[in-house]
C-alpha cells in the first residue's frame, strides 16, 4: 500500500535534544561502530525526524557510503571510524533554523527518483503539489517550555473530559435505576391485571353455574306443577 506523509510520525517533541551530530572527523557524515563492522549514518536524511524542513535534495558528499566488516577490514576503517569520534561537529537550533513539517517539491521528487533507481518504485503515481501536506501531529515546538505548556493544557483537557465522562456514567446509572423501577412497577400492575382477569373468569363461571341451577330448578318446578294439574287424575 502506498504511503503518504500523513501516515508517518516524523517528529516526537519529547525526544528533542536541542543539538544534532552532523559529522565526525574526516567523514562528512557520522561513522557508526558495531560489533561485527561499521557503517556510515547520514543525518542529513533524518533532518525531518528532528522537526526541520527538507528544502532541497541532499548534497551527494553528505550521502557518502562507508561500510566495513571486522574480519575483512584490510584498509583499517575501524580505526579511522574510532578516531573520527574525537572530532564531533554539531548543529544547534539557531544553526538549523526554524522547525516546520513542510517538504519542498524538489526534495520529494528526489526521493521518488532515488527509490525508483534502487528498485523500490511507488505502486501508485504520486503527484507533486505546492500545498503543505496534512500533518498527523501538531507543529513542533521551538522550546521545551512551549512543549510543557502544551502538555499541561492537554492534561487539563484530559481531566475535564474524564470528569465529564464520570458525570455521564452517573447519569446513565441513574437512568438505569429509573428504568428498573418502572419495569418493576409495570410488572406489579401486570400481575394485578392478571389477578383481576382471573377473578372475573371465576365470577363468570359461578354466575353461569348459578344460572344453570336456576334453570334446572325451574324445569323441575314446572314439571311438578304440570303433574299436579293432570285432568286424568280424579279429584278429592
Amino acid at each position: 500500500m502506498t504511503l503518504d506523509p500523513s501516515d508517518i510520525v516524523w517528529y516526537q517533541a519529547a525526544s528533542d535534544v536541542g543539538e544534532i551530530i552532523v559529522s565526525c572527523g574526516e567523514y562528512p557524515n557520522v561513522p557508526l561502530l558495531g560489533m561485527r563492522g561499521g557503517i556510515s549514518y547520514n543525518p542529513l536524511l533524518a533532518r525531518r525526524q528532528f522537526g526541520y524542513p527538507m528544502k532541497t535534495k541532499p548534497n551527494n558528499l553528505a550521502l557518502t557510503n562507508e561500510f566495513y566488516l571486522n574480519h575483512g577490514d584490510h584498509s583499517n576503517k575501524r580505526e579511522r571510524f574510532a578516531q573520527a569520534w574525537s572530532a564531533i561537529r554539531r548543529l544547534n537550533r539557531s544553526q538549523l533554523g526554524k522547525k516546520s513539517d513542510y517538504v519542498h517539491e524538489s526534495y520529494t521528487q528526489w526521493v521518488i527518483d532515488r527509490t525508483k533507481s534502487f528498485g523500490l518504485p511507488y505502486r501508485l503515481p504520486r503527484y507533486l503539489s505546492s500545498t503543505i501536506p496534512p500533518s498527523s501531529l501538531p507543529i513542533p515546538f521551538d522550546t521545551k517550555e512551549e512543549f510543557h505548556e502544551q502538555l499541561t493544557k492537554e492534561r487539563q483537557e484530559k481531566e475535564t473530559w474524564k470528569r465529564r465522562c464520570q458525570e455521564l456514567e452517573q447519569e446513565n446509572e441513574t437512568l438505569k435505576g429509573k428504568i428498573a423501577q418502572q419495569s418493576r412497577e409495570l410488572f406489579i400492575q401486570n400481575q394485578r391485571m392478571i389477578e383481576k382477569d382471573d377473578l372475573l373468569r371465576r365470577k363468570d363461571v359461578l354466575l353461569h353455574q348459578d344460572a344453570r341451577r336456576k334453570r334446572k330448578f325451574m324445569d323441575l318446578f314446572s314439571r311438578a306443577h304440570s303433574d299436579s294439574e293432570d285432568p286424568s287424575t280424579p279429584g278429592v
